[in-house]
């Protein structure tokens, strides 16, 4: 949908073989064709993708925001006013009061506030929902006590955005359609960037030639940062995320030694199951970690509990240790910033300590602690993970603007704005140069089948680094060879 030759944009391709491409010096045939080729494919991955990867730009643009927004939104449940000589309740006495605004209800976790300035947070389970239900968090002022409100965090507004971005509110179904949208998106890229570098439009041409010229010209600039977001957002797609955990953890890359702690079930728990809220869950290196299981020498671990049935409002099993303990070791354990305790889920459950910092990856740590010793059964932090969990945290934080503070939250917002102007312009050079009545106005096909064939080898191989655009790219081959060329109709229509 992008980059044609020196043609006119309102009149079929009717260029010889031999005729130089714009801007170049004269091309030799073989030259040109994979040139028509490449222009082909770039204009029918444009056509496939467009709407949804607009989709992706926009969402992901104002996802951008989500830390200042919500801290405006909520402003008055996470900050709180208090003398310097005031000090804090216990967190027991704290999840008590959530409990009494909330009864029945479970309690998943608890982020302490990480200074005088800010509210507890404690995180509730959806009722009946599991771990992978939307959370509701409850706000307690940490010097009195009282609860100053709670949010139901599957009916935010952030919340309706992340899942645009990445399922399109359609669960498994939206997640491979946006898999594939940022699989061909890095298609087009690549494409577009050939396109650029063999034409490479001259300086002052207008109108329909300088759109042109603006798109290739945008595109090539911001193509290596929107390369870098797609990479960096693969990790969270459902098969390709997947197929990249599965090669870490086959290449033990950075697990926590196995024999420093016990894994007693048959099917162990891993720590991406404990919680789907992104704000209170682990680390993405850490969340094929197994969690381990509490050992206490008098047979605690025993007793029938569930979290959510302890004593002393810390949600463990009895005789575990209290909330403020387990905070505590953290502490000594010199876990960074601000962070989570998720709550033991059962006699045999652990605390879990989250520690995440988007500002800094190195400076993440995710700690399981004996619910009833204090031990900590497993530390893992950036000292444990491989060489390819650190350069996905550091890919996280790039995709979220909060590496580099403003100057990477502006670069990421102005790559989603050049993607949906792309997008625009694409559309109108296409809608400018179609032939009325003769079909879709495609980039003719290449004449030459070496082109073609090599051209459909480098799109394999790409397809196999990304499968899903794999499989769409043999199911387009199919269609072409099967139907398309031997039907008149659809061979004019598609040209």
């Amino acid at each position: 949908m992008t980059h044609a030759p020196s043609l006119s944009e309102d009149r079929p391709d009717n260029t010889p073989q031999t005729e130089p491409d714009s801007g170049t010096d004269r091309a030799r045939p073989a030259r040109n064709q994979l040139y028509k080729t490449l222009w082909r494919w770039h204009f029918y991955a444009g056509l496939l993708v467009t709407p949804l990867l607009v989709l992706l730009a926009v969402t992901g643009g104002i996802y951008l925001f989500k830390p200042a927004y919500e801290n405006w939104v909520y402003k008055d449940l996470r900050t709180v006013h208090a003398s310097q000589h005031a000090k804090p309740v216990a967190l027991a006495e704290q999840i008590d009061a959530v409990r009494k605004a909330e009864p029945g209800a479970t309690v998943q976790s608890v982020t302490p506030p990480s200074d005088r300035e800010h509210s507890t947070m404690v995180t509730l389970a959806a009722e009946g929902g599991g771990p992978w239900a939307p959370t509701v968090s409850v706000y307690v002022n940490p010097y009195d006590g009282k609860v100053l409100g709670s949010v139901d965090n599957g009916k935010t507004f952030m919340h309706t955005v992340r899942e645009l971005h990445g399922n399109l509110l359609s669960g498994t179904v939206g997640d491979r359609l946006m898999e594939l949208t940022a699989s061909w998106a890095a298609i087009l890229t690549f494409t577009g960037l050939y396109l650029w570098w063999r034409a490479r439009p001259r300086r002052g041409r207008t109108g329909r030639r300088g759109l042109r010229r603006w798109h290739a010209t945008v595109g090539a600039a911001v193509s290596v940062f929107l390369l870098l977001l797609i990479a960096t957002g693969l990790p969270w797609t459902g098969i390709w995320g997947e197929q990249l955990q599965k090669v870490i953890t086959a290449t033990k890359q950075g697990t926590p030694n196995p024999d420093d702690y016990k894994v007693s079930s048959k099917l162990p728990t891993t720590a991406d199951r404990l919680t789907s809220n992104p704000d209170t869950s682990v680390p993405w290196a850490a969340e094929k970690v197994q969690v381990p299981t509490s050992q206490s020498a008098d047979g605690h671990q025993g007793h029938a509990g569930h979290m959510g049935g302890g004593h002393g409002g810390n949600g463990a099993a009895p005789g575990s240790l209290s909330i403020e303990r387990a905070v505590a070791i953290a502490h000594h354990e010199k876990v960074p910033g601000a962070f989570t305790v998720t709550l033991p889920q059962g006699p045999k459950g652990v605390y879990t300590i989250s520690g995440k910092s988007e500002a800094d990856p190195a400076q993440q740590r995710t700690l399981f602690l004996d619910q009833y010793s204090g031990k900590v059964l497993a530390s893992y932090g950036w000292p444990q993970y491989g060489l390819l969990s650190k350069l996905v945290e550091e890919g996280i934080a790039l995709h979220q603007g909060e590496r580099f503070g403003w100057p990477n939250l502006l670069v990421a917002l102005g790559t989603c704005l050049a993607v949906i102007g792309m997008a625009i312009s694409g559309v109108v050079m296409w809608w400018r140069r179609r032939p009325t009545g003769k079909g879709l106005g495609a980039p003719r096909r290449a004449q030459d089948t070496r082109a073609t064939r090599g051209v459909a080898l480098i799109m394999l191989a790409l397809g196999v680094a990304m499968p899903l655009a794999g499989i769409s790219m043999l199911l387009i081959l199919t269609l072409d060879w099967l139907l398309i060329r031997r039907i008149t109709p659809l061979r004019r229509f598609f040209g």
